[in-house]
This record gives structure tokens, C-alpha cells and sequence, in this order.
């Protein structure tokens, strides 16, 4: 795929043609009603926050069902972890390479695995012994 039609598919992903911006940051009217990239960039950021934060109380109870053991291998590939959700975001927002909507893309990226990593973790929680 070009440049070019990569360009277009972000955009059309982040006017609608994909899912959602986010569940949460799409409840605030504020989110809802927003047509700039930096009030976009803003909701994506807000719904990363929010993401991190469950995110880590699911790490929180998954380490606390563990032995030491175990909670350094969890340390271990959640750190690993961080690094692919940073790279993967990288990667993305690439394609629009030093345009206005590569932090955007980037943010929601990182909200869009970060939301999946907590689920991740919380089925790790429920299997841990």
C-alpha cells in the first residue's frame, strides 16, 4: 500500500470509517462534537490516561495472585509489552509521517492496545493460581 492510500485510510479511520475514537472519550460531548486534530488528540489522550490506569490495577491483581516468581516473569513481559505498544504506535503513525495526525494516530494506538492488554490481564487474574 502507498503513502498515499495510507494516509487515506487513517483518515477515513479517524472520521468514522473504523470503529469509534473510543468508547469513553466518545461519551464526552466535548469528544463527540470534535472537528480539530488537537481536540481529537486531546480525547485520544484522555482515553489513553484513563487506559493506563485500569491497566495498571489489572497488572496490580494479576502481581498480587503471584509468587515472586512469577510476578518477574509478568514484569518482564510487560515491559516487553510497553515496548511493542510504543513501537506498533510508531509504526502506524508513520504513515502519515510528520503530519498533524501522526501524534493522533499514535495516541489512539496506544489506547486502542492498551484497552486490550488490560483485558489481557485480567483474564490473567482470574487464571492465575
Amino acid at each position: 500500500m502507498t503513502r498515499a492510500a495510507l494516509a487515506v485510510t487513517a483518515l477515513c479511520w479517524l472520521l468514522g470509517a473504523a470503529p469509534a475514537l473510543g468508547q469513553a472519550a466518545a461519551e464526552s460531548e466535548a469528544c463527540k462534537a470534535a472537528q480539530s486534530t488537537a481536540a481529537m488528540r486531546e480525547c485520544e489522550n484522555a482515553r489513553l490516561a484513563r487506559a493506563e490506569a485500569a491497566m495498571n490495577a489489572a497488572y496490580s491483581a494479576a502481581a498480587a495472585k503471584l509468587d515472586e516468581r512469577g510476578r518477574e516473569k509478568l514484569r518482564a513481559a510487560q515491559s516487553a509489552w510497553r515496548r511493542f505498544r510504543d513501537a506498533e504506535a510508531g509504526f502506524q503513525a508513520d504513515a502519515v509521517r510528520d503530519g498533524t495526525l501522526a501524534p493522533l494516530i499514535a495516541a489512539s494506538v496506544r489506547a486502542e492496545l492498551t484497552e486490550a492488554r488490560r483485558k489481557e490481564l485480567e483474564k490473567a487474574v482470574g487464571g492465575a493460581k
